[in-house]
């Protein structure tokens, strides 16, 4: 109906046609970071979803039973690849063991069913809930993180694919998960990756936050055991993924700002206590101090050139957080 009614509009207003008559100039220099602002949403996030993935490449080592996440500065020359993240998958011992914590967290269902429904989809409401988050005030914000859970799910899938890690229904019928069980692997877990990572692109970009650090990386964990206890994950998926969320936010937030990064590994054969005792998922457990034995993080860091056109975003995005005037 509107498009009839244009149509008829356009027949009693326009006239004879002129050809051009408004002053224009084909836009330069190309590719100008700035001209994001004048798209719609939708094109702006392909724009920079494919700058988020330009340069990673994986490698995987079959006798290692390990993958490696690399990057390679494009724009610099010589070409020269930098790791990432390094993962080596558990044994199957490690997984037989993780499943004994699996059917005791479903204990927790019951309390937790409200809270786990609603994390489904990543919980964005519970990481507005602690930092002030509008859709309003803060539309850059939003499309940024939405561009490093891009980024988060894109890998994270790679890596389930490659070491194609049995979800924890598949080790036994009395798991019985109490929501669908996802169609892709289990080892690392993705909630747990896009949980951790971004806790830590919002401690990086908002003003003061380290003073959200807490609260923030409460949630996170909190997010990752619910996906345990709904049945989905061991928590060895946990852990891996708090490692690889802290090693793609460190990564995303080089590619906006051009700081350097450390990189990191998961030993996962040496997720176990002493005498092969069974270990649990604990968050407080230091990633960088190479003690725990299955967390490895390296002495040197990297440089990575920031990419303009997701500096733009991010300065986009900070300016939101600064005090109204």
């Amino acid at each position: 109906m509107n498009a009839q009614a244009l149509t008829a509009s356009r027949g009693a207003l326009v006239g004879p046609f002129q050809g051009a008559t408004l002053p224009f100039t084909l836009p330069t220099p190309l590719d100008k970071p700035d001209r994001l602002a004048e798209w719609g949403a939708g094109p702006r996030m392909s724009v920079c979803a494919l700058e988020t993935l330009s340069g990673l490449r994986f490698d995987v080592n079959q006798g290692k039973k390990s993958v490696t996440l690399g990057f390679v500065n494009l724009d610099k020359k010589p070409l020269k690849e930098l790791t990432l993240a390094s993962l080596t998958r558990p044994g199957e011992n490690i997984f037989k063991q993780q499943l004994d914590l699996v059917a005791n967290y479903a204990e927790l269902r019951e309390d937790g069913g409200a809270e786990i429904l609603a994390q489904t989809g990543g919980g964005a409401a519970f990481w507005a809930s602690i930092v002030g988050l509008t859709t309003h005030r803060h539309k850059y914000t939003l499309e940024l993180l939405d561009l490093a859970i891009s980024l988060a799910i894109h890998v994270e899938m790679r890596f389930k694919h490659a070491f194609a890690c049995p979800r924890p229904v598949d080790l036994s019928p009395q798991i019985q998960p109490m929501i669908p069980t996802p169609g892709h692997a289990s080892w690392p877990s993705g909630h747990a990756t896009e949980a951790y990572m971004t806790c830590a692109v919002l401690q990086a970009l908002i003003p003061h936050g380290d003073k959200y650090r807490e609260q923030l990386e409460r949630l996170a964990a909190r997010i990752a055991v619910n996906r345990t206890v709904a049945g989905l994950h061991y928590p060895v998926d946990s852990a891996v993924g708090r490692l690889l969320g802290a090693s793609l936010a460190d990564f995303f937030v080089a590619r906006c700002t051009g700081q350097k990064v450390h990189e990191r590994g998961f030993n996962g054969p040496k997720f176990q206590g002493p005498k092969d005792q069974v270990l649990d998922f604990d968050p407080r457990v230091s990633m960088i101090d190479n003690k725990s034995g299955y967390y490895e993080y390296g002495s040197s860091a990297s440089a990575i050139a920031a990419s303009p056109l997701l500096e733009f975003m991010w300065t986009k995005a900070a300016k939101e957080w600064q005090p109204l005037k």
